[in-house]
């Protein structure tokens, strides 16, 4: 009985340990511009692309007509990465859904969101009536706000239409493209 009360004390400690010694790879929202990484353009001052534990690097989407796969990249709190593999991975995946804001409400076509693929640095999901066809071989790709600021968003519409954004939260406009 007496291993009990040991075994929670190294526990705790443990607890207390980790997130301190994981704590430097990672930008702290409380630090002063003058201290943070300038050799990283993604490091933000006051965790805008933070959303809950994770802190969003890149979105990528890739477009097919009207569907889209989404690749998020992203760093998970190094404590919270642990709780993540014990417990499984269905509030990972709110989570990115929640920097997404995907599903859309509001619009008339019903859009259906798949997780392909997702791991403690990325995770990839299929959209389908992601974006509107004009029915003149040309789409559009509605105005979208996300649950944080994405440092670098990419559509990637085919070899040769590459469009880049960086520290994106709102997309007011929407976005038009051609495809052939």
């Amino acid at each position: 009985m007496r291993i009990y009360p040991a075994l929670c004390l190294t526990l705790a400690l443990m607890l207390l340990v980790l997130p301190v010694s994981g704590a430097p790879a990672f930008p702290l929202p409380f630090l002063s511009a003058a201290d943070q990484d300038e050799s990283n353009p993604t490091t933000f001052v006051n965790g805008e692309n933070r959303f809950g534990y994770l802190y969003v690097q890149s979105v990528e989407y890739t477009m097919k007509n009207m569907d889209a796969e989404i690749v998020v990249t992203y760093d998970i709190e190094p404590w919270i990465s642990f709780l993540v593999y014990l417990f499984g991975k269905q509030d990972l995946k709110k989570r990115v859904l929640g920097i997404l804001q995907y599903p859309e409400k509001g619009y008339e076509s019903v859009q259906d969101v798949s997780f392909t693929y997702i791991d403690s640095e990325s995770a990839i999901i299929s959209v389908t009536n992601a974006a509107l066809d004009n029915q003149d071989n040309s789409y559009w790709i509605r105005p979208h706000s996300f649950g944080c600021t994405i440092p670098t968003l990419t559509f990637i519409i085919n070899a040769d239409d590459i469009k880049t954004f960086t520290n994106v939260k709102d997309m007011p406009k929407g976005i038009g493209y051609f495809r052939s």
